[in-house]
């Protein structure tokens, strides 16, 4: 799971660079919003399943979430879970 969320940020970063030198590109445009989409899924996976994705989303009401959840060396092989 946490190897498909970084694949996933990383194509969208990727995109998000090469839009910056061809912003009218129709196919990089569709293909931002494709893994968009995707990443927001896995995004909403992972959170429900093991817990924030990054510390912008943690919270709580009675304790600090972000640590919480096991760090990504600690789950490494067993959550690796196909989304």
């Amino acid at each position: 799971m946490e190897r498909e969320l970084a694949q996933l940020s990383f194509a969208m970063d990727d995109l998000r660079l090469f839009l910056d030198t061809h912003p009218c590109d129709k196919a990089a445009l569709a293909a931002h919003e494709e893994v968009r989409a995707r990443r927001g899924i896995a995004v909403k996976q992972y959170e429900r399943l093991i817990g924030p994705v990054n510390f912008y989303d943690a919270g709580g009401t009675c304790t600090w979430n972000w640590t919480c959840a096991p760090w990504p060396w600690e789950t490494e092989d067993e959550n690796d879970v196909e989304l």
